[in-house]
């Protein structure tokens, strides 16, 4: 395994890993989505901010976790490219997609989707 800069080992992720919300990365999707809606009843930057902040201290994520949870809130698993192309312009890099996943799933906000099955069929 290689290290990142915080020196914590990295994740490994084949390219074609599919991710889902469990139960609490669902609750707190919606959650998020409702802080941001009510933040929409003030007017600027600023209440959009403190909305993001609050929802993430009180679970204990990072403000921009909500941007991934609610991505994922209404979709099928998706890979990582996949939920970077979505989130393309929205804000985060490339390459932050792939740690606040890693994140996400240590603290069970996310969850690794298991591939089906290969079946076992006769050639002749």
């Amino acid at each position: 395994m290689s290290d990142n800069e915080s020196g914590t080992p990295r994740m490994k992720f084949s390219r074609s890993q599919r991710f889902r919300l469990t139960p609490a990365g669902r609750e707190a999707g919606r959650a998020y989505r409702e802080g941001i809606v009510a933040s929409r009843a003030e007017a600027g930057r600023k209440s959009f901010d403190g909305a993001r902040a609050e929802w993430a201290a009180r679970l204990a994520l990072e403000p921009t976790d909500g941007l991934y949870l609610g991505e994922l809130l209404e979709s099928p698993p998706r890979t990582i490219p996949e939920i970077a192309a979505s989130l393309d312009g929205c804000g985060p890099q490339r390459s932050d997609v792939r740690t606040a996943i890693e994140r996400l799933v240590q603290v069970r906000m996310m969850e690794l989707v298991e591939p089906p099955p290969v079946s076992q069929q006769r050639r002749w």
